[in-house]
């Protein structure tokens, strides 16, 4: 989910105008419709306030909802299992580049022999 669905949807479940969140950050309130249209710019300090009005941790608003598993032990702890599909696909990508690195290291080896 793109991060200004996520802040829409999370404006809508807490039952927020756009004016209230934007107050509610210091910002004017154009500044957060454009967040929520995928327009603005966010800083991490930004992104911090915003799950601080939330009451939610920066992960939440930075991960893709599909792959945050929250599993609360007996205590109330929090043990997050966070598994971001973009992150293997630049693991892919960077294994991919690795073979083709060793393709051309041969290939030049080789050629020097």
């Amino acid at each position: 989910m793109e991060i200004g669905k996520k802040l829409r949807t999370l404006r809508a479940e807490k039952g927020f105008t756009q004016e209230k969140i934007a107050d509610l950050l210091k910002i004017p309130q154009a500044t957060y419709s454009n967040l929520e249209n995928n327009k603005g710019k966010l800083d991490l300090k930004l992104i911090e306030k915003i799950a601080s009005v939330y009451e939610i941790d920066v992960l939440d608003i930075l991960s893709d909802e599909k792959f945050v598993f929250n599993q609360k032990n007996k205590k109330g702890d929090n043990n997050g299992l966070v598994i971001n599909q973009l992150s293997e696909k630049l693991i892919e990508q960077y294994e991919i580049r690795l073979r083709e690195k060793d393709e051309i290291i041969a290939e030049l080896r080789a050629r020097l022999n």
